[in-house]
């Protein structure tokens, strides 16, 4: 029984050596709400690490390493015929990691609409897509 789990953990030493970090490293993230709200301060962290988690760079073999920061610009929220409709804007930079050269700028945007219900979570709803609709690009910006 020994042999197989030796030979597990050199199956598993192998894959782990062998795997590349992303060519993104998450840098500042910030938020320049005209209130601060520490929950949606965090809202905005967690979708910002999720989605650059989640970034496919399979096609993407840049020679160089970047450094994303994101800032979450606005959050509004209204009531209309019985709705609520939330509004975030997101905007991230790429920069070089060496020498911190501005190779992209990415925006995004997104509303999200429902009852009259938990204000909050449809806030976060909107930083959600906004976060996924700006770092999606990232990929597309490293080619």
């Amino acid at each position: 029984m020994r042999p197989i789990a030796t030979f597990l953990s050199i199956v598993t030493l192998s894959s782990t050596l062998g795997a590349k970090a992303p060519p993104v490293a998450l840098g500042e993230v910030s938020t320049r709400l005209a209130k601060s709200d520490p929950t949606l301060d965090r809202a905005f962290r967690s979708a910002v690490e999720v989605e650059l988690d989640a970034l496919d760079f399979s096609d993407v073999r840049p020679a160089e390493r970047y450094v994303l920061s994101a800032s979450l610009l606005e959050v509004t929220t209204r009531a209309s015929d019985g709705r609520n409709e939330s509004t975030a804007v997101v905007s991230a930079t790429l920069r070089r990691a060496k020498g911190g050269t501005l190779h992209a700028i990415l925006r995004g945007r997104a509303q999200a609409v429902d009852g009259p219900k938990d204000k909050k979570s449809l806030e976060q709803s909107a930083i959600r897509g906004a976060v996924h609709s700006a770092l999606g690009r990232v990929p597309q910006a490293l080619k």
